[in-house]
């Protein structure tokens, strides 16, 4: 059922500069891994989310295990590794999110163990980059990064955000405090932007993820009441800047297929295709 591959063992310590060159060595595609992986890095519990496969001068995959399960720069050997590993103990992630071929041939191994267990699949989440002017000069929007004090006009959004976007509700298990603590801790690093008229949140945008030279865009959310007005597009073309200026210089995101809507948005605004994910939903 899975094939063999190198030795897979817990990330030490003393291998996490050598792990962190291997995701640098794709940093669009590996960007949110590869921002986990940074934030644990002078963490003794960084070996409870990743393992490597291979020698730490040598590595031949990385794993990340955390709330996300991601075959990170892997040959076809480690997967197979990391689905035996993965199979034989309980699932604790609620995704599997990567490059669409790498979990593809994931979940051809692991399918017979938690295909039960799925809520939803994702297969074709194209994965964008800003690198082309706006298709049309579009209008100043307003957008600014969102301030402490914020949060309690933040919050409805984002939820509404998760909500309509991951289709399960931030507030069910603990009553939203851990979410609160996400949205308020993303505003104080200054990673929230918004668009905000007579005190209502009409357009948010959170910096996801940031690794070397890319910063990945996630949450983005139009008020619906004020969609097919332009904002979003104009509120993502004035993104990328400010983006590009407060964390790095190359701006990225990605999205569903069938979202023609914000697929448009980002065309219009200068994103272009560099890749294909999949997200796979428990």
């Amino acid at each position: 059922m899975f094939s063999r591959g190198p030795r897979l063992r817990a990330l030490r310590p003393t291998g996490v500069q050598g792990a962190i060159d291997h995701v640098l060595t794709d940093p669009l595609v590996n960007a949110l891994p590869g921002a986990r992986l940074v934030d644990l890095r002078h963490s003794l519990s960084v070996g409870q989310e990743f393992s490597i496969a291979g020698e730490e001068r040598h590595t031949d995959g990385l794993l990340w295990h955390g709330v996300n399960v991601s075959p990170v720069s892997a040959s076809p050997r480690s997967i197979g590794l990391f689905a035996e590993h993965l199979a034989a103990r309980p699932r604790r992630c609620s995704s599997i999110v990567g490059e669409r071929s790498a979990v593809a041939s994931l979940w051809a191994q692991l399918a017979p163990v938690w295909g039960r267990q799925i809520r939803e699949q994702r297969w074709s989440q194209p994965l964008l980059e800003a690198t082309a002017a706006p298709s049309r000069p579009l209008p100043p929007s307003g957008l600014r990064r969102a301030v402490r004090g914020e949060e309690e006009i933040v919050f409805p959004a984002a939820v509404s955000m998760f909500r309509e976007e991951v289709g399960t509700d931030p507030l069910a298990h603990d009553g939203g405090r851990g979410y609160r603590a996400r949205v308020r801790d993303l505003i104080t690093l200054g990673r929230t932007y918004v668009v905000v008229r007579d005190g209502r949140v009409l357009f948010k945008a959170d910096v996801g993820a940031v690794l070397g030279p890319v910063a990945q865009i996630h949450g983005v959310w139009v008020d619906p009441a004020r969609r097919g007005e332009g904002v979003g597009r104009a509120a993502m073309h004035d993104l990328v800047g400010l983006v590009a200026r407060d964390h790095a210089p190359r701006v990225s995101l990605y999205v569903n297929d069938f979202n023609e809507p914000a697929r448009r948005a980002y065309a219009a605004a200068g994103f272009t295709q560099r890749g294909e994910l999949t997200t796979i939903l428990f």
